[in-house]
């Protein structure tokens, strides 16, 4: 999207539920924009966060709920993380020091 600074880029940061997502964009936009705990899947809806990041210009970063959601709830938070996809510039995948089959496949 256009922007009077020039073209809007977005990031969108995928990985499992607490695979660090949400601690890694907290410290890349130097806010707390999303909640971060212990509890896995506390990221429930896709966040926005809309800022200039020098020398790339205007971005939003987009967290994401953990793409490993399970149960009824869980599936429909996959589901808007995938949808998140169309809307991005950049996908980055947030893994933890457990890699494994899964991060292969995504």
């Amino acid at each position: 999207m256009l922007t009077t600074g020039g073209y809007r880029k977005y990031l969108g940061f995928f990985g499992k539920r607490n695979a660090g997502k949400s601690s890694l964009i907290n410290r890349l936009v130097g806010q707390e924009i999303s909640i971060v705990s212990e509890q896995p899947g506390t990221t429930t809806d896709p966040v926005y966060k809309s800022l200039e990041i020098h020398p790339i210009g205007p971005v939003t970063v987009i967290d994401t709920p953990g793409v490993d959601d399970a149960g009824e709830l869980g599936e429909l938070r996959v589901e808007r993380a995938k949808r998140v996809l169309y809307k991005i510039d950049l996908a980055i995948l947030v893994v933890d020091n457990n890699w494994n089959d899964y991060e292969e496949w995504l």
